[in-house]
């Protein structure tokens, strides 16, 4: 049998002799995110398939290219579920793309964000050698920094090659109620509401409707239904928007809008992020459809749309660009994994 990792070791090892710059992909669907990169294509997409799984200790280890759509699968024959709740894009999202990429679905107040789940990771980094960090109980923590720096570095940091994840049990029920009102009054409720014992696994308010997500036990999400009332949606209706808000399908920008994000404290007044059209993660992450190319206040990252050669993710002070510098040098020396992905400048 072919040892994929020995090949993307092989392959990186020779970028490196080389200084050959590499992009990293595998389902490609993110390819919105992050600045503009390029270089030899360092392809994941058959590096897949589960390395260990323990049901019973609520801990999975699964290869970097595994797709969450096929991860969602295996967990729930045994009724668990991934923590951060990821989104699939249509079946081709993967867990490695997931980790790099930081990405979350409605319930991360609730539940944390992917570094809270990531109990360690293999990773080949810009010399081309394999390493591990972390482990597979929460315990044992060595490492456990590397691994959530990877969170979010868009593989800038070292090729992802296999993760180790805690895992949880899938909930017994699930209702999504919503109710009409405007984005001000829902940003109330929605902090009023969090701050009860109510089984609440989302709360977004899109196009004058308040959606709020409840998921537990059977008792408790119907106590906590009749509790806020509103109007219940339909099994359909209420996968459909969570699956859309989380795969960014809400809000699409033309060819000369950008679509901004910002994220911050949920108690952040309304006016604070101007021109809002969705508000998720209970008031903590709002989005903005803007025509023009400068955001239009601080704090924004582009998220899609627009020219992809600028600083998407915003401006970095000097002492903050430094220790980012020293950081990509130690993991990466000559630049080669995903050169510029995150910032011009790494």
């Amino acid at each position: 049998m072919v040892d994929l990792t020995q090949q993307l070791e092989d392959q990186v090892q020779h970028a490196y002799v080389t200084k050959t710059p590499l992009k990293i992909q595998a389902g490609n669907t993110k390819a919105h995110l992050g600045r503009e990169t390029s270089g030899e294509v360092v392809d994941m997409a058959n590096h897949t398939g589960v390395v260990s799984y323990s049901a019973t200790e609520l801990v999975i280890r699964v290869r970097a290219g595994t797709k969450i759509s096929q991860l969602n699968d295996l967990l729930a024959e045994q009724q668990q579920r991934l923590p951060f709740d990821p989104p699939s894009f249509n079946g081709e999202a993967t867990i490695g793309g997931t980790v790099a990429a930081n990405q979350t679905g409605a319930s991360r107040p609730w539940f944390g964000g992917v570094k809270d789940s990531l109990l360690g990771l293999g990773l080949i980094n810009g010399y081309g050698e394999a390493m591990q960090f972390g482990g597979q109980v929460m315990k044992n923590v060595a490492g456990f920094d590397v691994t959530r720096l990877q969170c979010g570095a868009m593989g800038s940091l070292g090729l992802i090659t296999d993760v180790s994840i805690k895992l949880l049990p899938e909930f017994k029920a699930g209702h999504t109620v919503t109710f009409e009102m405007t984005a001000e009054v829902a940003l109330e409720a929605m902090l009023r509401w969090a701050n009860l014992s109510l089984p609440i696994t989302g709360m977004s308010h899109f196009q004058g409707l308040l959606y709020v997500r409840l998921q537990g036990g059977d008792s408790g999400v119907t106590s906590a239904s009749n509790f806020l009332g509103g109007e219940q949606l339909n099994f359909v209706a209420a996968k459909e928007f969570w699956q859309a808000l989380k795969e960014g399908r809400l809000l699409q920008p033309t060819s000369n809008q950008i679509l901004w994000r910002w994220s911050g404290a949920s108690d952040s007044p309304i006016s604070a992020v101007s021109n809002t059209s969705l508000i998720n993660w209970a008031g903590a992450e709002r989005w903005i459809l803007e025509t023009g190319s400068n955001p239009p206040l601080e704090g924004l990252t582009q998220h899609k749309g627009g020219d992809r050669l600028a600083q998407v993710f915003g401006a970095v002070s000097p002492p903050q660009q430094a220790l980012q510098q020293r950081i990509k040098y130690a993991f990466d020396p000559h630049g080669i994994l995903n050169a510029g992905r995150l910032y011009s400048w790494m």
